[in-house]
């Protein structure tokens, strides 16, 4: 079984079409899959998605805005989580879907038609959104992130668990094209290699985009 960790911006349309491809690759594959979506912001990724959205990223109002946007969308998702992990999945990946590729903004009414394509119950989610055991869940991605110096959004880490001994590899470049089919092509050549051994030493055309890392450090 693989464990993926994806280390995601939860209104990014990059991130989506990223999420989408693991997810496409594992299921062709008939890999068994546990996945762990880790909401990930921070000055940089922040700047990332101005910049793809064509905001300019010194506009500190548009920058707040943004902010808080994202923050808003990472506090819904682990509010989702209550309701189940998977539907969590969906309902990210529908409001990534809504505000970035159909457009929308991110307001109540976007915000309740992702939850229902996702099946979830947004009174409960609106709710629990505002509690201390959810901005804590939120809080506590972003230390990890900190901690595992993660740096751009998205990343993907993968595990195979039924080779304990082996390291993961850790992957936040997917070329410079931002087509769904060009992503997919470069996670899928970097993933066809499985989980490298420690002393191999990664090359590929696309620069240094991955690394090797510890499954332990992801389960504290």
């Amino acid at each position: 079984m693989w464990e993926v960790f994806l280390y995601i911006n939860p209104l990014c349309s990059y991130c989506l079409k990223v999420e989408r491809s693991i997810i496409d690759f594992t299921r062709k594959n008939n890999i068994d899959t546990q996945y762990h979506f880790v909401t990930t912001f921070n000055m940089a990724t922040i700047t990332d998605y101005m910049l793809m959205k064509g905001f300019k990223p010194a506009d500190l109002e548009k920058r707040n805005e943004v902010t808080e946007n994202i923050y808003e969308a990472a506090l819904l998702y682990k509010a989702a989580a209550c309701q189940g992990n998977k539907k969590a999945r969906n309902f990210l990946m529908n409001i990534q879907n809504e505000v970035n590729v159909l457009d929308k903004p991110f307001n109540e009414e976007t915000i309740k038609l992702a939850v229902d394509k996702s099946g979830l119950d947004f009174k409960a989610i609106i709710t629990e959104k505002n509690s201390e055991a959810v901005k804590k869940a939120v809080k506590k991605d972003q230390e990890l992130t900190c901690e595992m110096k993660i740096e751009k959004a998205p990343t993907v880490v993968v595990f195979d668990d039924d080779n304990p001994q082996q390291p993961g590899l850790m992957i936040n470049r997917f070329g410079s094209d931002t087509s769904e089919d060009t992503i997919n092509d470069n996670l899928t050549a970097m993933l066809e290699r499985t989980i490298p051994q420690p002393d191999e030493n990664i090359q590929s055309g696309y620069g240094h985009q991955s690394r090797i890392i510890n499954i332990e450090n992801f389960r504290r």
